[in-house]
């Protein structure tokens, strides 16, 4: 019986084995197949292109090597020669003082005593009368002197600072020259040039702190003339008030006889 039903099943077990025989698609094939080169195209394409970039930033970044090694690295140039001695020289003040200040340390005592270094004779704070006696002078009065002096010692302060100044730019004007000569690089050399104008530019504020001072002596003469006209115009209107009360009392003193002489007669 075991025998039989073994049999039975090889028959029926046959036909099922031959239906799984794999079948072949040409068409399905040849169509992956085209897929696949059409991707590998891109693929190659796309390599190319990478390529290409690659070889422009390396042209680029050879450019900038030799634009670099021609004109220099800016941020490698922080200690240029003169810098520093023009930033000094820029936060220096001058030793000049305004007008103002130079009216306000006035001193008459000091106006009398004003000798400009033995130049002139010294007033001194007194003086004697014919008689023998000592007077005090009005200091007050002497205050305008003193403030052209004042301003006339300013100037030469001015000058003297100036003077000294004035050399010490050029000095850092010639060794800055010195080095824009020798400079290899672009970068240094547009430095340099920035600090030699900078130098050039303080040299000519410095000589103007001159021409300030001296254009104050020259306000406060002409103030101290404006104000010895205006003392000589208000005595010249005292005078001429004075002259004329006394003229009024004089008259009122004075008056004329304006009736006719009487006669004695012989009666």
């Amino acid at each position: 019986m075991k025998l039989f039903v073994s049999i039975l099943a090889s028959l029926f077990a046959a036909p099922a084995a031959s239906a799984q025989v794999v079948v072949v698609d040409p068409a399905a094939i040849a169509h992956n197949q085209a897929n696949h080169a059409v991707d590998l195209a891109k693929y190659v394409e796309m390599v190319r292109n990478q390529v290409t970039q690659i070889n422009t930033l390396t042209q680029q970044l050879q450019q900038i090597q030799a634009y670099v090694k021609a004109f220099g690295n800016p941020e490698q140039l922080v200690n240029i020669i003169g810098a520093n001695g023009l930033m000094d020289s820029l936060h220096t003040s001058g030793v000049g003082e305004t007008i103002g200040q130079l009216q306000q340390s006035v001193s008459g005592v000091e106006a009398l005593r004003y000798s400009a270094n033995g130049l002139y004779h010294s007033l001194g704070s007194t003086f004697t009368t014919p008689g023998g006696v000592q007077v005090p002078r009005a200091e007050e009065l002497y205050r305008k002197f003193g403030a052209v002096q004042q301003t006339s010692r300013n100037f030469q302060s001015v000058t003297d600072d100036v003077l000294s100044r004035r050399a010490n730019l050029r000095n850092e004007i010639a060794s800055t020259t010195q080095q824009l000569q020798a400079s290899s690089t672009g970068a240094e050399t547009q430095k340099l040039t920035g600090v030699l104008v900078g130098y050039n530019a303080e040299l000519a504020t410095v000589d103007h702190e001159i021409d300030n001072a001296s254009a104050q002596v020259v306000n406060q003469d002409v103030e101290n003339r404006a104000d010895r006209e205006r003392e000589e115009q208000a005595r010249r209107e005292e005078r001429q008030a004075q002259m004329e009360e006394s003229f009024r009392r004089y008259g009122e003193v004075f008056r004329l006889e304006t009736t006719p002489p009487q006669f004695p007669t012989g009666h």
